[in-house]
């Protein structure tokens, strides 16, 4: 992780003295993503998994600036 940019992933436990933490600590730690970083790892898988569908990569642009809206 670079000194400014957020982790793509951190960890939130309730009733615990840490706002979030990098590992989740307990089975009610939450895990919470980067919108972008899940955006991204979607794009890949469905890059990956829509070759050779007539239209794919139509598809993958759709369903990146759909997602980007949300």
């Amino acid at each position: 992780m670079k000194a400014n940019e957020a982790p793509e992933k951190i960890y939130i436990t309730p009733n615990i003295d840490r706002k979030w933490q990098l590992e989740a600590i307990d089975n009610e730690s939450v895990e919470y993503t980067r919108t972008d970083a899940f955006i991204e790892k979607a794009c890949s898988w469905l890059e990956n998994n829509l070759q050779g569908i007539v239209g794919g990569s139509i598809y993958m642009e759709d369903f990146r600036k759909y997602m980007e809206k949300e």
